[in-house]
């Protein structure tokens, strides 16, 4: 297990007066020096100032991450950045992923980190804004919402949990069961394989049938209107997720969730 310092140094933040400032510079340099790539293992380094959504990238893979912090736990929706950037995003495999950190505020250390690969998000998880009043400095702009709530668990691969620090093995291998997702460049296709881990995840039990997820056809027929074989693309995905270790088939239409 390695070692890692779950406090928050405090002083670093001591020449800002913006208190999300002093957040920001604490949190990024607790995660550069505790943090991996849960891609590949790498270490991370700090990105330019003023760069692209950017705040880590890894130095082995080059793989980019976005770190967000918060007291306490992530409210069910965390603003970002502009709405059309976000949904050009989604369909960006280079696109950086994210960084999700908690921490507690009298204690100063860090309760929870975890990261959500892009590929986890579509156009369900992102929630466009209103545009910013006219007498708002930025008139017109429109932000977004990540909606918390509709990442699966799957999605959330923890290195802290609970203020419990995860084995670098884990991280790694649970990231690397969801990688197939990135490869696939239609938003219909990884949309397809998102709503069934949600699924899964809503019957809130290990072991489920696939008569219990049927039950969830009408649900998918109106969000995807011109496909007529919902039970048989509900099906082919529960395939995927077996064949990527996310469920065991366990016979006669019986699951087993993995995650």
């Amino acid at each position: 297990m390695r070692i890692v310092d779950l406090r928050l140094d405090s002083a670093l933040g001591d020449q800002y007066k913006s208190a999300t400032q002093k957040v920001r510079v604490i949190t990024e340099a607790w995660t550069e020096i505790n943090a991996f790539c849960s891609s590949c293992g790498g270490s991370l380094t700090r990105g330019r100032n003023n760069s692209r959504v950017l705040d880590f990238r890894c130095v082995r893979c080059q793989n980019e991450f976005e770190l967000k912090s918060t007291r306490v736990a992530f409210s069910r929706k965390v603003p970002d950045c502009a709405y059309s950037s976000m949904m050009s995003r989604l369909t960006d495999s280079c696109s950086p992923d994210f960084l999700f950190l908690t921490y507690d505020k009298r204690a100063l250390y860090v309760t929870n980190l975890f990261a959500v690969p892009t590929h986890f998000l579509d156009e369900t998880v992102i929630e466009k804004r209103r545009p910013l009043s006219p007498g708002a400095r930025r008139a017109g702009w429109v932000g977004c919402n990540i909606v918390m709530d509709r990442i699966p668990e799957a999605g959330k691969v923890f290195y802290v949990k609970n203020s419990t620090v995860l084995p670098k093995s884990h991280v790694i291998e649970a990231w690397r069961r969801t990688a197939f997702l990135r490869e696939e460049k239609s938003l219909e296709a990884r949309g397809w394989t998102l709503e069934i881990l949600r699924i899964v995840q809503r019957l809130g039990v290990r072991d489920f049938t696939l008569k219990q997820v049927y039950e969830f056809e009408a649900e998918l027929k109106e969000r995807y209107p011109h496909n007529n074989f919902v039970r048989e693309k509900m099906r082919q995905q529960l395939q995927v997720l077996r064949d990527a270790g996310l469920l065991t088939f366990q016979g006669r239409g019986h699951y087993r969730k993995l995650f």
